[in-house]
Protein backbone atom coordinates (compact mmCIF):
# COMPACT_ATOMS: atom_id res chain seq x y z
CA UNK A 1 0.00 0.00 0.00
CA UNK A 2 1.40 3.47 -0.81
CA UNK A 3 1.12 5.21 2.50
CA UNK A 4 2.54 9.21 3.48
CA UNK A 5 4.75 7.82 5.84
CA UNK A 6 5.58 4.12 4.06
CA UNK A 7 7.20 4.10 0.79
CA UNK A 8 6.46 1.21 -1.99
CA UNK A 9 8.46 -1.37 -1.49
CA UNK A 10 9.53 -0.59 2.26
CA UNK A 11 8.97 -2.98 5.02
CA UNK A 12 6.06 -1.32 6.87
CA UNK A 13 4.27 -1.05 3.54
CA UNK A 14 4.92 -4.54 2.83
CA UNK A 15 3.92 -5.45 6.25
CA UNK A 16 0.15 -4.81 4.84
CA UNK A 17 0.38 -7.18 1.77
CA UNK A 18 -2.99 -9.15 2.14
CA UNK A 19 -3.55 -13.20 1.45
CA UNK A 20 -1.69 -14.22 -2.06
CA UNK A 21 -5.20 -15.37 -3.34
CA UNK A 22 -6.64 -11.70 -3.08
CA UNK A 23 -3.00 -10.73 -5.55
CA UNK A 24 -4.04 -10.42 -9.28
CA UNK A 25 -1.62 -12.91 -11.17
CA UNK A 26 -0.19 -10.11 -13.15
CA UNK A 27 -0.58 -6.13 -13.68
CA UNK A 28 -4.01 -4.94 -13.90
CA UNK A 29 -4.09 -3.33 -17.34
CA UNK A 30 -6.47 -1.70 -19.70
CA UNK A 31 -9.30 -4.11 -19.23
CA UNK A 32 -9.07 -4.24 -15.30
CA UNK A 33 -9.70 -0.04 -15.64
CA UNK A 34 -12.87 -0.51 -17.58
CA UNK A 35 -14.07 -3.15 -15.48
CA UNK A 36 -13.67 -1.31 -12.52
CA UNK A 37 -14.98 1.70 -13.76
CA UNK A 38 -18.25 -0.18 -14.57
CA UNK A 39 -18.13 -2.01 -11.73
CA UNK A 40 -18.27 1.00 -9.14
CA UNK A 41 -21.51 1.38 -10.45
CA UNK A 42 -22.64 -2.15 -9.47
CA UNK A 43 -20.79 -1.98 -5.91
CA UNK A 44 -23.25 1.13 -5.36
CA UNK A 45 -26.36 -0.42 -6.69
CA UNK A 46 -25.26 -3.79 -4.14
CA UNK A 47 -24.81 -1.33 -1.33
CA UNK A 48 -27.93 0.50 -0.35
CA UNK A 49 -26.59 2.00 2.91
CA UNK A 50 -23.89 4.06 0.92
CA UNK A 51 -26.78 5.58 -1.38
CA UNK A 52 -27.63 8.38 1.28
CA UNK A 53 -23.54 9.68 0.96
CA UNK A 54 -24.21 9.11 -3.03
CA UNK A 55 -26.76 11.81 -3.20
CA UNK A 56 -24.42 14.41 -1.47
CA UNK A 57 -22.10 14.88 -4.26
CA UNK A 58 -24.78 14.24 -6.69
CA UNK A 59 -26.82 16.45 -5.16
CA UNK A 60 -24.38 19.20 -5.27
CA UNK A 61 -23.30 18.90 -9.11
CA UNK A 62 -27.16 18.49 -10.16
CA UNK A 63 -27.72 22.07 -8.49
CA UNK A 64 -24.58 23.59 -9.96
CA UNK A 65 -24.94 22.03 -13.27
CA UNK A 66 -28.92 24.00 -13.15
CA UNK A 67 -27.16 27.06 -11.97
CA UNK A 68 -24.07 27.36 -14.05
CA UNK A 69 -26.37 26.32 -17.13
CA UNK A 70 -29.02 28.98 -16.73
CA UNK A 71 -25.88 31.70 -16.42
CA UNK A 72 -24.23 30.23 -19.70
CA UNK A 73 -27.19 30.02 -21.85
CA UNK A 74 -28.00 33.91 -21.01
CA UNK A 75 -24.27 34.79 -21.63
CA UNK A 76 -24.12 32.83 -24.93
CA UNK A 77 -25.93 35.35 -27.07
CA UNK A 78 -22.95 37.84 -25.78
CA UNK A 79 -20.52 35.54 -27.08
CA UNK A 80 -22.07 35.24 -30.44
CA UNK A 81 -22.20 38.85 -30.85
CA UNK A 82 -18.77 39.44 -29.63
CA UNK A 83 -17.52 37.20 -31.98
CA UNK A 84 -19.62 38.02 -35.40
CA UNK A 85 -19.88 42.06 -34.08
CA UNK A 86 -21.59 43.10 -38.09
CA UNK A 87 -23.13 39.80 -39.39
CA UNK A 88 -24.02 40.32 -43.32
CA UNK A 89 -27.27 39.54 -44.66
CA UNK A 90 -28.13 37.12 -47.05
CA UNK A 91 -29.61 32.73 -46.00
CA UNK A 92 -25.70 32.21 -45.86
CA UNK A 93 -25.18 34.30 -42.99
CA UNK A 94 -28.53 33.31 -40.86
CA UNK A 95 -27.44 29.93 -41.73
CA UNK A 96 -24.14 31.11 -40.09
CA UNK A 97 -25.58 32.72 -37.16
CA UNK A 98 -27.50 29.80 -35.95
CA UNK A 99 -25.08 27.14 -36.36
CA UNK A 100 -23.05 29.51 -34.31
CA UNK A 101 -25.33 29.92 -31.42
CA UNK A 102 -26.40 25.97 -31.37
CA UNK A 103 -22.82 25.97 -30.71
CA UNK A 104 -22.23 28.53 -28.10
CA UNK A 105 -25.00 26.94 -26.09
CA UNK A 106 -23.40 23.30 -26.43
CA UNK A 107 -20.08 24.62 -25.16
CA UNK A 108 -21.63 26.65 -22.46
CA UNK A 109 -23.17 23.54 -20.93
CA UNK A 110 -20.71 21.17 -21.35
CA UNK A 111 -18.19 23.69 -19.55
CA UNK A 112 -21.26 24.12 -17.20
CA UNK A 113 -21.23 20.24 -16.48
CA UNK A 114 -17.46 19.99 -16.17
CA UNK A 115 -17.28 22.93 -13.87
CA UNK A 116 -19.99 21.42 -11.99
CA UNK A 117 -18.88 17.66 -11.46
CA UNK A 118 -14.71 19.50 -10.63
CA UNK A 119 -16.37 22.27 -7.93
CA UNK A 120 -18.81 19.24 -6.37
CA UNK A 121 -15.59 16.81 -5.26
CA UNK A 122 -14.28 18.95 -3.39
CA UNK A 123 -17.53 20.35 -2.24
CA UNK A 124 -18.56 16.64 -0.60
CA UNK A 125 -15.33 15.64 0.12
CA UNK A 126 -15.98 14.30 3.53
CA UNK A 127 -19.00 12.20 1.72
CA UNK A 128 -17.24 10.94 -0.73
CA UNK A 129 -13.75 10.14 1.63
CA UNK A 130 -16.79 7.62 3.58
CA UNK A 131 -17.60 6.31 0.81
CA UNK A 132 -14.26 5.14 -0.43
CA UNK A 133 -13.30 4.30 3.34
CA UNK A 134 -15.86 1.63 3.40
CA UNK A 135 -14.95 0.11 -0.64
CA UNK A 136 -11.22 -0.32 0.53
CA UNK A 137 -13.22 -1.90 4.38
CA UNK A 138 -14.98 -4.18 2.26
CA UNK A 139 -11.64 -5.54 -0.04
CA UNK A 140 -9.88 -6.43 3.38
CA UNK A 141 -7.68 -2.55 2.80
CA UNK A 142 -6.14 -1.41 5.93
CA UNK A 143 -8.10 1.69 7.89
CA UNK A 144 -6.26 5.52 7.42
CA UNK A 145 -6.34 7.67 9.66
CA UNK A 146 -9.28 10.09 10.02
CA UNK A 147 -8.63 13.54 8.17
CA UNK A 148 -10.52 17.44 9.12
CA UNK A 149 -13.16 18.63 6.74
CA UNK A 150 -11.09 21.01 5.20
CA UNK A 151 -8.03 19.23 4.98
CA UNK A 152 -10.19 16.69 2.64
CA UNK A 153 -11.60 19.73 0.57
CA UNK A 154 -7.93 20.93 0.00
CA UNK A 155 -6.68 17.71 -0.84
CA UNK A 156 -9.86 17.19 -3.51
CA UNK A 157 -9.30 20.09 -4.99
CA UNK A 158 -5.35 19.88 -5.14
CA UNK A 159 -6.28 16.74 -7.59
CA UNK A 160 -8.64 18.94 -9.80
CA UNK A 161 -6.64 21.45 -10.31
CA UNK A 162 -3.48 18.95 -11.53
CA UNK A 163 -6.23 17.29 -14.24
CA UNK A 164 -7.05 21.07 -15.19
CA UNK A 165 -3.42 22.02 -15.46
CA UNK A 166 -3.01 19.64 -17.62
CA UNK A 167 -6.07 19.05 -19.59
CA UNK A 168 -7.32 22.71 -19.96
CA UNK A 169 -4.94 24.10 -22.22
CA UNK A 170 -5.01 21.01 -24.53
CA UNK A 171 -9.22 21.00 -24.94
CA UNK A 172 -8.54 25.28 -25.45
CA UNK A 173 -6.37 23.94 -28.44
CA UNK A 174 -8.38 21.70 -30.17
CA UNK A 175 -11.65 23.98 -29.16
CA UNK A 176 -9.64 26.18 -31.32
CA UNK A 177 -8.82 24.24 -33.87
CA UNK A 178 -12.22 23.11 -34.47
CA UNK A 179 -13.39 26.25 -34.22
CA UNK A 180 -11.74 27.72 -36.85
CA UNK A 181 -12.08 24.61 -39.11
CA UNK A 182 -14.87 23.31 -39.12
CA UNK A 183 -14.06 19.76 -41.11
CA UNK A 184 -11.64 19.20 -38.23
CA UNK A 185 -14.26 18.50 -35.87
CA UNK A 186 -14.49 14.78 -37.23
CA UNK A 187 -11.15 14.32 -34.82
CA UNK A 188 -11.22 17.03 -32.66
CA UNK A 189 -14.29 16.10 -30.76
CA UNK A 190 -13.56 12.83 -30.14
CA UNK A 191 -10.09 13.47 -29.16
CA UNK A 192 -12.20 16.66 -26.82
CA UNK A 193 -13.96 13.22 -25.13
CA UNK A 194 -10.63 11.46 -25.00
CA UNK A 195 -8.48 14.07 -23.10
CA UNK A 196 -11.78 14.77 -20.51
CA UNK A 197 -12.09 11.09 -20.16
CA UNK A 198 -8.47 10.45 -18.82
CA UNK A 199 -8.58 14.00 -17.14
CA UNK A 200 -12.00 12.42 -14.98
CA UNK A 201 -10.14 9.05 -14.45
CA UNK A 202 -6.72 10.96 -13.17
CA UNK A 203 -9.62 12.69 -10.74
CA UNK A 204 -11.33 10.16 -9.62
CA UNK A 205 -8.48 7.50 -8.78
CA UNK A 206 -6.44 10.29 -7.31
CA UNK A 207 -9.38 10.54 -4.67
CA UNK A 208 -8.05 7.13 -2.56
CA UNK A 209 -4.59 8.16 -2.87
CA UNK A 210 -4.92 11.96 -1.65
CA UNK A 211 -7.23 10.76 1.30
CA UNK A 212 -4.12 9.85 2.66
CA UNK A 213 -1.96 12.83 2.36
CA UNK A 214 0.12 11.04 -0.20
CA UNK A 215 1.77 13.89 -1.83
CA UNK A 216 1.02 14.81 -5.50
CA UNK A 217 4.36 13.90 -6.69
CA UNK A 218 3.66 10.20 -5.72
CA UNK A 219 0.14 9.59 -6.54
CA UNK A 220 1.31 11.39 -10.52
CA UNK A 221 3.66 8.73 -10.52
CA UNK A 222 1.52 5.76 -9.40
CA UNK A 223 -0.94 7.00 -12.36
CA UNK A 224 2.30 6.99 -14.47
CA UNK A 225 3.36 3.42 -13.21
CA UNK A 226 -0.45 2.42 -14.20
CA UNK A 227 -1.47 4.25 -17.06
CA UNK A 228 -3.02 1.49 -18.94
CA UNK A 229 -5.28 0.68 -15.56
CA UNK A 230 -6.31 3.85 -15.89
CA UNK A 231 -7.12 4.81 -19.93
CA UNK A 232 -9.36 1.71 -19.10
CA UNK A 233 -11.16 3.40 -16.78
CA UNK A 234 -10.85 6.53 -18.76
CA UNK A 235 -12.57 4.42 -21.35
CA UNK A 236 -15.32 3.14 -19.50
CA UNK A 237 -15.72 6.71 -18.27
CA UNK A 238 -16.35 8.17 -22.04
CA UNK A 239 -18.58 5.11 -22.70
CA UNK A 240 -20.92 5.89 -19.79
CA UNK A 241 -20.89 9.69 -21.25
CA UNK A 242 -23.27 8.60 -24.00
CA UNK A 243 -25.68 7.74 -21.36
CA UNK A 244 -26.85 11.15 -19.96
CA UNK A 245 -28.82 9.26 -17.29
CA UNK A 246 -25.42 7.09 -15.96
CA UNK A 247 -24.12 11.05 -15.41
CA UNK A 248 -26.60 11.47 -12.83
CA UNK A 249 -23.80 9.06 -10.44
CA UNK A 250 -20.97 9.26 -12.50
CA UNK A 251 -19.28 10.55 -9.23
CA UNK A 252 -19.93 8.49 -6.62
CA UNK A 253 -20.21 5.06 -8.89
CA UNK A 254 -17.00 6.30 -10.03
CA UNK A 255 -14.77 7.30 -7.03
CA UNK A 256 -16.06 3.84 -5.42
CA UNK A 257 -14.64 2.18 -8.74
CA UNK A 258 -11.70 4.02 -8.65
CA UNK A 259 -11.19 2.95 -4.99
CA UNK A 260 -11.26 -0.61 -5.62
CA UNK A 261 -8.88 -0.25 -8.41
CA UNK A 262 -6.42 1.05 -6.21
CA UNK A 263 -6.21 -0.96 -4.05
CA UNK A 264 -5.65 -3.47 -6.60
CA UNK A 265 -2.81 -1.92 -7.93
CA UNK A 266 -1.37 -1.64 -4.96
CA UNK A 267 -1.86 -5.33 -4.15
CA UNK A 268 -0.03 -6.19 -7.25
CA UNK A 269 2.96 -3.50 -6.86
CA UNK A 270 3.15 -4.54 -3.64
CA UNK A 271 3.76 -8.25 -4.00
CA UNK A 272 5.04 -8.65 -7.47
CA UNK A 273 7.12 -5.89 -8.82
CA UNK A 274 7.36 -5.17 -12.66
CA UNK A 275 10.86 -3.97 -14.26
CA UNK A 276 10.27 -0.07 -15.42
Amino acid sequence: MITPDAPLGSPAALAQRPPAGLVPLERPGFGAGLKAMLGGYGYLFRTPDLWPLALVPTSIALVLTIVLSIVGVRVAPSLVELIVEEPGAGGLWTVLMAVLRILSLAVVVVAALALSFGLAKPLSGPALERMVRRAEADLGAPAWPEVGFFADMWRALQSSLVALAFTLPILIVLGAVGFLFAPASVVVVPLQLAVTALAGAWDLCDCPLSIRGVPVAARIEFVRRNLAAVMGFGFGLALLSFLPCSLLIVLPAGILGAARLVVTLERWEGTKRAPR
